[in-house]
């Protein structure tokens, strides 16, 4: 090697192509933002079904606004393993399982297993499950203001679960 020669660096070559792919890319269309991971939640495969009726009594069963949640649970525990929500104020809510009959009254008969869940959770195999309906009137299940509340117990595979929900 003379005084005047210089070793090969590779680092030299960046220097050299970093100008060419700036002038590439002026031209070139934006790159799309990349797809962010989706959250994913753990597959349930879990065949269970649970399923019944909800009574709503007293006030109501005039009720045209607030939230009805259903969610199965572990008796005496407050989180949800399953859950879905039902908003009053939806004109379809009837398509969800909110009826009214003759005679003025109203019920929701539902089924609660891994496809109708918002909320899913593999469910654990020795735990004693409940059903709890919540009827939340501002349609904020977090604020717990002037919520009503009913449960009754569950087990896998009933589908005659009956909750009242309500005033007196």
């Amino acid at each position: 090697m003379t005084t005047h020669s210089r070793p090969f660096r590779p680092a030299s070559l960046c220097a050299l192509a970093l100008p060419f792919a700036l002038l590439a890319a002026c031209g070139a269309e934006p790159a799309a933002p990349s797809p962010r991971a989706a959250v994913t939640r753990p597959e349930i495969d879990d065949p269970s079904r649970f399923g019944g009726t909800i009574e709503l009594r007293g006030a109501l069963e005039q009720a045209e606004q607030g939230s009805l949640l259903v969610m199965l649970r572990g008796v005496g525990q407050s989180a949800p393993l399953w859950a879905y929500i039902i908003d009053l104020r939806d004109p379809t809510a009837e398509l969800s399982g909110l009826v009214r009959r003759d005679d003025g009254s109203r019920a929701l008969h539902f089924t609660l297993d891994r496809t109708t869940t918002l909320i899913g959770a593999p469910l654990p195999h020795d735990v004693a499950f409940e059903l709890a309906a919540v009827y939340d009137p501002d349609g904020d299940i977090d604020s717990k203001d002037g919520q009503l509340r009913a449960s009754a117990p569950a087990r896998r595979g009933d589908l005659a679960i009956r909750v009242e929900l309500g005033t007196p």
